[in-house]
């Protein structure tokens, strides 16, 4: 699941995003940041927002943390636990 989700950040970034990047150019073991993709401030809120819409999670300000940021393996894992975890409470809600 993670690589496909990998690829749905990559096309997110080269489509959506406002960074000039081309899908063939992103390594999904670059880092988002400095020595990676230099993603700025603006373009990492933006992509988070992207991200709560197409995968329909929403983080929280614990979430934000940098680390998962690191590269998009590393995000693309973050966002299929927490997609995970989001089906797992609607079961839980509808169960109950």
């Amino acid at each position: 699941m993670s690589e496909t989700i990998v690829n749905q950040l990559k096309e997110i970034i080269a489509e959506e995003l406002d960074v000039n990047i081309k899908l063939e150019d992103i390594d999904e073991n670059l880092s988002l940041f400095e020595d990676g993709l230099e993603f700025d401030s603006i373009a990492t809120v933006e992509l988070i927002s992207l991200i709560e819409k197409h995968f329909e999670v929403e983080f929280s300000d614990s979430e934000l943390n940098p680390e998962y940021f690191s590269n998009l393996k590393v995000l693309a894992d973050f966002i299929s636990t927490k997609m995970v975890s989001s089906k797992k409470e609607a079961v839980s809600v509808i169960n109950s």
